[in-house]
């Protein structure tokens, strides 16, 4: 019964949400660390939703913190994100 209840709280834990600004500043450091990335790559290395990051660099661009190419080493259109200068 009692590992029930620890399974319980680390759901619960994992569920939490991150302020967007915080999102933002996470995703600013990884861009001036990485250079260039792609929304996937970002998603992954922030362990958030695709469609969150999506919002949040959107949001960025608009702001002029990022600037966005589409990338053409692979067959699928491919978004990328790195910070402007």
């Amino acid at each position: 019964m009692q590992t029930f209840y620890l399974r319980i709280m680390c759901i619960i834990v994992h569920m939490t949400r991150k302020p967007i600004t915080s999102l933002m500043e996470d995703i600013k450091k990884i861009l001036e660390k990485h250079k260039e990335l792609s929304i996937r790559q970002l998603s992954i290395k922030t362990k958030s939703q695709w469609r969150t990051i999506e919002k949040a660099l959107e949001t960025m661009k608009s702001l002029n913190v990022v600037k966005e190419r589409k990338g053409n080493e692979t067959e699928r259109i491919e978004r990328l994100f790195s910070l402007k200068k």
